[in-house]
């Protein structure tokens, strides 16, 4: 027995990459070959397609050719989430093949989800929404107007929550689906910090910190070093995202306060 790729969770109106992943998903593999036809990111979705076929024909020949389509698979991002989960599955698959190249696999669902929604990272960026270098971490003025995205694997936000309390955030820019989303930080109001969670269709986990680095405006005590970490530039979907993936913003994140 070997396990399949997981569910994303995706459907039939994500983006690309989710429609590529739902056929893979339902065996559809030469679907899923003509659908990458000509994109510049096909190699990873031919591996999965051609582990898709050699599964479902047992033959040598299909396992050679995904042997090959495997090996040109280029080294696939946690962030890009879907096809990160479709280019260990296909590795996977084809190492078990290996071992027992004789061998009629029984195909199971895997388990999980290729694309948990998290919220893993917060990026500061300027009025263009572009990311800011050199920042130590997400932080700005007490007096607010500071820029964040949200970076995780996330559909659509619900509820901004500070320090846990839902609040009437102030967005920037578009909220679409699987796309990622901005706000404008408040003042400070004598707080140090604040702790940013949000809500979607579904559970959503993951908490991040927004700094005030004013130095000798807040009164509050500074969360322990470990809620800061470095920018991961996580896309909203990229799908994407890991997330990843995710396939769930793109380019680099400038450094992130994540839990």
């Amino acid at each position: 027995m070997v396990r399949w790729v997981p569910i994303g969770p995706i459907g039939p109106n994500d983006p690309t990459s989710g429609q590529r992943y739902l056929l893979l998903q339902q065996f559809q593999c030469d679907a899923l070959v003509q659908s990458v036809e000509g994109a510049d990111d096909a190699a990873v979705w031919l591996a999965g397609a051609a582990v898709c076929k050699a599964l479902q024909s047992g033959s040598q020949q299909d396992w050679q050719r995904a042997s090959i389509a495997v090996a040109a698979t280029p080294r696939i991002p946690q962030t890009q989430c879907l096809e990160f989960r479709v280019a260990a599955t296909s590795a996977s698959l084809l190492a078990q093949h290996r071992s027992n190249p004789d061998a009629v696999f029984i195909v199971e669902p895997g388990q999980g989800e290729a694309c948990p929604r998290q919220l893993v990272g917060l990026t500061v960026v300027d009025e263009e929404l572009r990311p800011i270098p050199g920042l130590a971490r997400a932080s700005g003025p007490s007096s607010g107007g500071t820029i964040v995205r949200l970076d995780g694997y996330y559909v659509r936000v619900g509820d901004v929550l500070f320090d846990g309390v839902p609040v009437d955030a102030e967005f920037v820019g578009a909220r679409d689906d699987y796309q990622p989303v901005y706000l404008r930080m408040p003042s400070s109001a004598g707080r140090d910090s604040i702790r940013i969670s949000i809500t979607d269709t579904v559970d959503i986990a993951g908490t991040v910190t927004f700094f005030y680095d004013d130095p000798g405006t807040a009164t509050g005590s500074v969360p322990p070093p470990e809620t800061a970490s470095p920018g991961t530039g996580l896309p909203g979907r990229s799908p994407s995202a890991t997330p990843p993936p995710t396939a769930p913003p793109s380019g680099a994140a400038s450094p992130t306060a994540a839990p």
